[in-house]
């Protein structure tokens, strides 16, 4: 009996050693930036890569393998970004976008998923972004995708088994190091009170992990991340 007692006691002693470790890191990882970011500072970001593929050949042809599809591909990138607030937000543009164009370069394209992308050009100055709020906090969905990087193509006649993600291109010989690039832009927020703040978003993508795995889920430092106000 006495040492089901003494058991019993050592489980309990790690369940609330267990609970009292997260509580503490959860309480570090809810001050981090606040006291250079004032009233706006970034959260969270997180970048998630894979490849969309597109069947593309004539639906009344007689297919017997998998060498007799042809896809359209694309490299395809969404971005979250959790901001945390202390006034309510009235307005979210991205400003001063340039990029590092990747070797392989289909339609690049820049946006939304649920609202209208665009074509990065010249052209790409400033960009209203919708956001959906949670509490003190706002998701910011970007997507930026390499569109049609790949066209009408067909695997080889060995490939037995196929998965519709980025280990497409892989299959397909091609030199993943081409499909890399970087990106900025300014991320400008103006709250109801007028106040604007601004950082700069510096990202790359994808990774070699989406490539190896048909996709990646990529966290990234949020604390180098600053805003400051402009006025």
């Amino acid at each position: 009996m006495e040492k089901k007692i003494n058991g019993l006691i050592v489980i309990i002693i790690a369940i609330v050693s267990v609970v009292a470790t997260v509580v503490i890191a959860s309480k570090l990882l809810d001050t981090t930036g606040k006291v250079n970011q004032g009233g706006v500072r970034v959260s969270d970001i997180i970048i998630e890569s894979t490849a969309k593929l597109t069947e593309v050949q004539d639906k009344e042809s007689p297919l017997t393998k998998l060498s007799d599809l042809a896809f359209d591909i694309s490299q395809t990138n969404d971005i979250n970004i959790l901001l945390e607030v202390q006034q309510e937000i009235s307005q979210i543009n991205i400003e001063n976008f340039s990029i590092n164009y990747p070797q392989l370069k289909g339609n690049l394209e820049f946006g939304q998923k649920d609202y209208e992308q665009y074509e990065i050009n010249e052209q790409l100055v400033s960009l209203p972004i919708k956001t959906e709020k949670q509490d003190d906090y706002y998701i910011v969905s970007l997507c930026l995708d390499n569109d049609n990087v790949l066209q009408d193509k067909s695997v080889d006649d060995s490939i037995e088994e196929l998965q519709y993600d980025a280990r497409i291109f892989d299959i397909l010989g091609v030199d993943t190091n081409q499909l890399k690039f970087g990106v900025s832009f300014d991320l400008v927020v103006t709250d109801i009170t007028g106040k604007i703040a601004k950082t700069t978003i510096n990202l790359n993508m994808p990774t070699d992990e989406t490539f190896t795995k048909g996709m990646s889920i990529l966290r990234q430092d949020a604390s180098q991340f600053i805003f400051t106000f402009l006025n």
